[in-house]
């Protein structure tokens, strides 16, 4: 990966979610996707995988193979890109452990795994909210039978995310995101899939010979967001109002080369967007990135971007701020903006 991609940034800051799935009985279409997202707690399978972000100075593309055991048990042991060949991820319900082969470690964090999932934080009552769900005909993927549909968010009427879920299973196959103008930013798809009766519990055995250390960004994340401000061991400021169909999902104080740092995400069912604050310099590293200045109420303000990826940091007389996200530079002002009044 690209040292400094704001992709790697995100990856380095940002804690992963535990699934929640809604109570609620949909039908039709609303009824698949609902189905989809709750299809990998009841169903076990295999299968090669690949993944790819496209950026606008540099792609970054993941080959893996991948088992799960239902509901929450799931390897991924990656042959590229290269530098990842031979290492794994295991995730254990809401913690992910990534086997350092070269470094013979086991780094503790957050799930952060996102790429056979639709919805943040499997959060189906936000994505139906903010999204509409319009089936297309089906098709055949991976010689399997797949139903198709295009969620086009209810706001800009274009669409976000178009996903390919098998028939018989209602696992996800294939996942494209795109950016507001259409091109693809992202796709995750299965090259080939299988659905052993069995997966032996011995396949998600942490290597027992390495050393397991936990990663200090590893928090504990709560779903009430107010909560987290309040015990930010500063005097933590969020925005008073939010870009159209977004939402607090839940927020925690982590610690970002020691400076104790209060992380709140907030997301529209598909997008998302992190605010990390803290009272300290600093601790974000932007080398690399192609930045350029702008203002936040009047504050100097440094703005990147990587295609549907962007990140906007400023600071004010006590606190340090930073925005990493699926928005464009005006919504990300906008959010800063209601974090001054």
């Amino acid at each position: 990966m690209q040292r400094g991609s704001i992709t790697v940034i995100v990856a380095a800051l940002a804690v992963g979610l535990p699934s929640t799935t809604s109570s609620y009985a949909p039908s039709g279409v609303d009824a698949l996707l609902f189905a989809a997202i709750s299809a990998p707690s009841k169903i076990s399978y295999t299968g090669a995988c690949e993944t790819v972000r496209i950026g606008n100075h540099a792609s970054e593309a993941s080959v893996y193979r991948i088992e799960h055991r239902a509901p929450d048990l799931t390897r991924r042991t990656y042959s590229a890109p290269q530098a990842l060949a031979g290492d794994a991820v295991i995730s254990k319900g809401d913690l992910s452990f990534s086997i350092d082969t070269r470094r013979r470690r086991v780094v503790e964090t957050r799930n952060g795994a996102l790429d056979d999932r639709i919805a943040v934080n499997d959060n189906y009552t936000l994505l139906l909210a903010n999204y509409t769900a319009v089936p297309k005909p089906d098709e055949t993927f991976i010689s399997r039978r797949v139903a198709v549909v295009n969620l086009i968010n209810k706001y800009t009427h274009e669409p976000t995310m178009l996903v390919r879920i098998d028939r018989e299973t209602k696992i996800v196959l294939n996942k494209q995101e795109f950016a507001h103008n259409g091109s693809l930013i992202s796709e995750a798809r299965f090259e080939e899939v299988r659905f052993p009766s069995v997966i032996p519990a011995q396949d998600f055995e942490l290597p027992k010979q390495f050393a397991i250390v936990r990663s200090p960004t590893l928090g504990e994340p709560t779903a009430d967001t107010d909560r987290a401000v309040r015990s930010a061991g500063f005097a933590a400021r969020v925005p008073q109002r939010l870009p159209e169909g977004f939402a607090p999902v839940e927020g925690d104080v982590i610690a970002l080369k020691s400076v104790p740092t209060l992380h709140v995400l907030y997301s529209d069912g598909i997008r998302s967007v992190s605010l990390f604050e803290n009272a300290k310099a600093s601790t974000l590293d932007m080398t690399g990135l192609q930045t350029q200045g702008t203002s936040v109420s009047g504050r100097h303000a440094e703005y990147a971007e990587d295609r549907a990826t962007a990140l906007l940091a400023w600071s004010d007389a006590n606190l340090h701020y930073a925005l990493v996200g699926e928005l464009g530079m005006d919504e990300l002002r906008g959010m800063a903006a209601a974090i001054e009044k």
